[in-house]
């Protein structure tokens, strides 16, 4: 039977001050307990007993508060830790004293809890580790710098409380994805207490008397760094995928044009801003930000990682497919302070507008439980390596072709030379592109095109009415990455307006 060890840490103020990783690894967790248990001296055997069962866990899940960056905290006259280039000596101290180090504290709601979840199979001695390991997060006293107080309790708990418990939280859950990618966190590994104990051993004999006579002199010796493993972690989405209808309530599918994405996208948007506005008057600005991608001033975004993504998902995965769109996904980040429900109800039932006419449109939006054409889009599925774009990428202005004037298309004709050098600023921009989405993957070959690269596709200048993207922005693109990635796939400029969203290549996936 599984159970769940279940660490639960509470701060006494709402800031952070540890370097580096967000939220507070598990190695952290780990080191903090350890502190609170060995204030009374070094560890026994037997209290040791406990966190070896811990290291050897698979790593927990994770759910951490929302956080913002505090101001940055000047701390002078701090050593620098470079007394090894004054030959180690402690007489050399002060002259490491020239710099100093630099705070920038974390902020987040200083009622919010942190929750550390371990599964383990149930035995009687599991049991045991489990419970002792509750007795010492009862006497955790801080959780990061020392200047972060804490405190925290453990709990032994079944999977499905589990469940309820992230169900409800407030915040962004972690989970260790298996991969190589994601947010990494240093977690314990087989040794780690030990090498915490060596290290404490060496800190408590780091200045060590050279030298006979009067000439005696303190040498410096670094202690060793504590053994951790890197793991990386994913904060999942919360995905709802809706089927397009029509007010007839026949139970037929409404079919959208594919080159009208955009155009669709934008009504249901703006549909769900105005219900959830009417909703929660108080909080219109967080909706313009996060749906929109603006405030209610029409200044300051906010991060785009944090906004609602619509992705139209026409009908793919066949040759004879039409790619008529029939369904949307809503996808809302772990990081958006929107309530996925909330979300998830304002799509639902919807009977969006024309975002420039505003007559009411043909159509109806359903929740479905139906996921099967996911996969199409690498989600949820097989990972890839060929990705090709069902509708295409908006790039920067600086990757825009040269425009040719109809009247003069012999005259304004372009040559191979600056046709291979628009391509090669094209697939430049799509490198940025990836990176603004939050892709880290390598990618080998770039191709890019006008045309697109599946019989049934659309032109690139189809897509461009209606929108705020010249035609000669657009561009169909193939990515051919060195490791294969799961999707959705969106990216460039128009990835929040319906384009730019990517398939693999059925065809070409390892």
């Amino acid at each position: 039977m599984e159970r769940v060890l279940l660490v639960t840490v509470r701060f006494h103020d709402g800031r952070y001050h540890g370097a580096g990783d967000w939220p507070p690894s598990p190695a952290r967790l780990f080191q903090a307990l350890v502190a609170g248990i060995g204030q009374d001296g070094p560890l026994s055997d037997d209290a040791s007993k406990p966190l070896e069962w811990l290291e050897e866990l698979d790593p927990p899940v994770i759910a951490a508060p929302q956080m913002t960056p505090g101001m940055t905290i000047p701390m002078h006259f701090v050593p620098n830790n470079d007394l090894d280039a004054f030959g180690g000596l402690a007489a050399n101290l002060p002259k490491t004293r020239t710099d100093f180090k630099v705070w920038k504290p974390r902020l987040f709601d200083q009622t919010a809890a942190f929750h550390y979840a371990w599964r383990f199979d149930e035995t009687d001695s599991s049991l045991t580790h489990a419970q002792h390991i509750c007795d010492y997060a009862e006497r955790l006293y801080q959780f990061g710098r020392g200047i972060d107080q804490a405190w925290a309790i453990g709990e032994i708990i079944e999977p499905q409380k589990l469940d309820e418990v992230l169900l409800a939280y407030q915040g962004v859950l972690y989970r260790p994805t298996g991969g190589r990618y994601g947010t990494v966190l240093a977690r314990p590994q087989k040794g780690s207490l030990q090498s915490l104990k060596v290290r404490y051993k060496t800190m408590s004999r780091r200045f060590t008397p050279r030298g006979q006579g009067g000439s005696i002199k303190l040498q410096f010796a670094k202690a060793p760094e504590a053994r951790f493993t890197p793991t990386a972690y994913d904060s999942p989405p919360s995905r709802q995928v809706f089927e397009l209808g029509r007010n007839a309530n026949d139970g037929l599918f409404a079919v959208w044009q594919l080159a009208q994405a955009s155009r669709l996208v934008v009504s249901l948007r703006d549909g769900a801003v105005t219900r959830l506005r009417d909703a929660f008057p108080d909080r219109s600005s967080e909706i313009e930000q996060f749906l929109v991608g603006r405030k209610a001033n029409g200044a300051d975004d906010g991060p785009a990682s944090f906004r609602v993504r619509i992705i139209p998902l026409p009908s793919i995965g066949h040759h004879h497919a039409d790619r008529g769109i029939r369904r949307v996904l809503v996808e809302i980040p772990a990081e958006c302070p929107l309530r996925a429900d909330d979300v998830h109800w304002a799509f639902s039932g919807l009977d969006p507008a024309d975002p420039e006419t505003g007559e009411v449109l043909e159509l109806t939006v359903t929740p479905t439980e139906d996921e099967s054409m996911l996969s199409h889009f690498g989600i949820g599925g097989r990972a890839s390596r060929v990705w090709r774009t069902v509708t295409p990428v908006a790039l920067p202005e600086s990757a825009s072709r040269r425009r040719i004037d109809p009247v003069h298309r012999a005259a304004q004709a372009k040559d191979g030379t600056e046709r291979a050098a628009e391509q090669a600023g094209a697939a430049g921009a799509v490198i940025q592109a990836l990176h603004f989405a939050g892709i880290r993957a390598w990618a080998d070959l770039i191709r890019v095109q006008r045309e697109p690269f599946e019989g049934n596709g659309e032109r690139v200048e189809a897509f461009a009415p209606g929108t705020r993207f010249a035609k000669q922005r657009l561009w169909h693109v193939e990515i051919t990455f060195r490791d294969p990635i799961t999707g959705p796939l969106v990216i460039g400029d128009g990835r929040f307006l319906g384009l730019g969203v990517m398939a693999p290549c059925p065809t070409l996936r390892s």
